[in-house]
């Protein structure tokens, strides 16, 4: 068993050195988003581990068993030498009898930590379970809470997109707490469960109970004040029931105050003090059983507890707005993971399913927006480089056409992708050069024409078009006889000849 104060000495050291690979892990260089969530989440082990081992060093300094007291009289006692040579043959002894068993020290052990933290192109593991639609943590997976919000009574329908944009708009949810208990809560507080398990996977280190805690403050503040947006109807709902009291000397009996209602007796009984639950029989007997009796006369069981009733709807009313509030704080800071989502699922939506099943016949593998290799980028398609050196998405590459090759062979064989690219070499020195070579002019009766036969053939009929249109006097000089006829040269001359003029 190792002595007190070598436990409290590693506990320093291993204190120190977690501080020293907290500072090379935040200061390291992330290429991909993934290996900014794998330092967030290494981070937050190595506090959890910090708060741990000071948990155990305040243990044994509060020394409740005094065997940090007894160790130290010992070893600083008139026979401290003998103290010294009894620990060092027990340690002696024991590795005799285990020399194959040495303990790594934690020089050892953070060393290969640091060397993992300070190489930027080591593989990173799946250290947090994410979902196929979260992307690892890029993307929010809200179709299980959509699911449940379409479900809701009295809300309005609206498409995935748009919930992404407006979740954490209660506002817009009608104000009536009837329409905001029973499943509206189950809803809410399944939206705020996934939100805190996105974060604490995407973002360890945020506090998210401080946060929570100065939301519940404020919100608690304004709800009492009656100004909370969404919650204004609230403090005044039951005022109009309870001085709505009904006067029982019209009335028989009780089947005649069930003409009333439902909500009618309910505050006829609220002013009164009694409870108002129950179905419209039992609330009738109820309020008719008072008549001709005083308040005092009536059964102690019967008498409602109005006020306590009150408080506890308004806890659970303060409660669901604190949890509507902690929802609306952590949609601000996932702001950015938002968008993205909102991106993805356009980019889903705009593909056909033909391009979804190549994709994911091919599994493209997009490499993260942050990356920021400079030697070799991830490129296992070969798409062509963007203006930031990185390749570009596969869905653009798709868009314009750059996965379809055309080749010219007047061009010697040039391939281009996409047809744009196509397009534009037509007036490019390449193809001009070879249309000169073939002694024929680039002039856009040639547009779109890649093989050298095709070419030629044009250029010949264009030939015999051109010289079948040029200027022939035989035919085209017109000459008027005395008799005022208009006939070609040709004929002018044979008549000419054989004297008819």
């Amino acid at each position: 068993m190792d002595s007190c104060l070598e436990t409290i000495r590693n506990l320093h050291e291993e204190r120190e050195r977690l501080i020293d690979s907290t500072v090379k892990e935040k200061i390291a260089e992330k290429l991909t988003h993934k290996a900014k969530v794998n330092s967030e989440l290494r981070v937050k082990k190595f506090v959890d581990r910090y708060h741990d081992v000071s948990a155990e060093l305040a243990k044994f300094y509060k020394d409740e068993d005094n065997s940090k007291s007894i160790e130290m009289d010992a070893v600083s006692g008139p026979n401290e030498f003998a103290e010294f040579y009894s620990r060092l043959k027990v340690i002696k002894d024991a590795h005799r009898r285990n020399p194959d068993e040495l303990a790594e020290p934690l020089t050892v052990e953070f060393q290969k930590i640091n060397d993992d933290i300070i190489n930027p192109e080591r593989a990173e593991p799946d250290m947090v379970e994410f979902s196929d639609e979260e992307a690892y943590g890029r993307f929010l997976d809200l179709h299980a809470q959509y699911d449940k919000f379409i479900n809701l009574k009295n809300i309005k329908r609206v498409d995935y997109m748009t919930y992404l944009l407006n979740f954490e708009k209660f506002t817009d949810i009608p104000k009536q707490t009837t329409k905001k208990t029973g499943a509206y809560k189950e809803y809410v507080n399944s939206l705020k469960d996934y939100l805190v398990s996105f974060m604490q996977r995407t973002r360890p280190l945020h506090d998210l109970e401080t946060m929570f805690a100065e939301v519940d403050a404020t919100i608690q503040r304004a709800f009492e004040a009656g100004n909370l947006p969404g919650w204004e109807a609230d403090k005044s709902k039951s005022a109009p029931s309870q001085a709505a009291a009904v006067d029982l000397s019209p009335y028989n009996s009780a089947e005649e105050l069930e003409g009333l209602g439902l909500e009618r007796l309910k505050g006829a009984l609220m002013a009164i003090g009694l409870k108002c639950g129950g179905t419209l029989k039992e609330r009738a007997e109820r309020l008719f059983a008072t008549k001709g009796h005083k308040l005092s006369d009536l059964e102690k069981a019967a008498m409602a507890s109005n006020n306590s009733e009150v408080d506890k709807q308004k806890a659970k009313n303060l409660a669901l707005a604190q949890t509507e509030g902690h929802i609306m704080a952590m949609a601000e800071i996932l702001a950015e993971e938002r968008t993205g989502t909102r991106e993805n699922v356009e980019r889903k939506q705009a593909r056909s399913a033909g391009e979804v099943e190549e994709e994911e016949e091919e599994e493209v593998v997009i490499e993260e927006e942050e990356e920021v290799d400079e030697s070799a980028p991830y490129n296992p398609k070969n798409l062509p480089l963007g203006w930031d050196g990185k390749p570009i998405p596969y869905w653009l590459y798709k868009l314009h056409g750059l996965n379809l090759s055309y080749s010219c062979e007047i061009c010697g064989n040039q391939t281009y992708k996409g047809p744009k690219a196509f397009q534009k070499h037509f007036n490019e020195w390449r193809h001009s050069h070879g249309m000169r070579c073939l002694g024929i002019p680039n002039t856009s009766h040639f547009a779109n024409i890649t093989k050298i036969k095709d070419a030629l053939d044009l250029w010949n009929k264009l030939k015999t078009e051109k010289e079948m249109a040029k200027w022939n006097p035989d035919i085209d000089e017109e000459y008027e006889d005395s008799s005022g006829n208009v006939v070609t040269r040709k004929m002018y001359e044979d008549l000419k000849r054989q004297g008819l003029l």
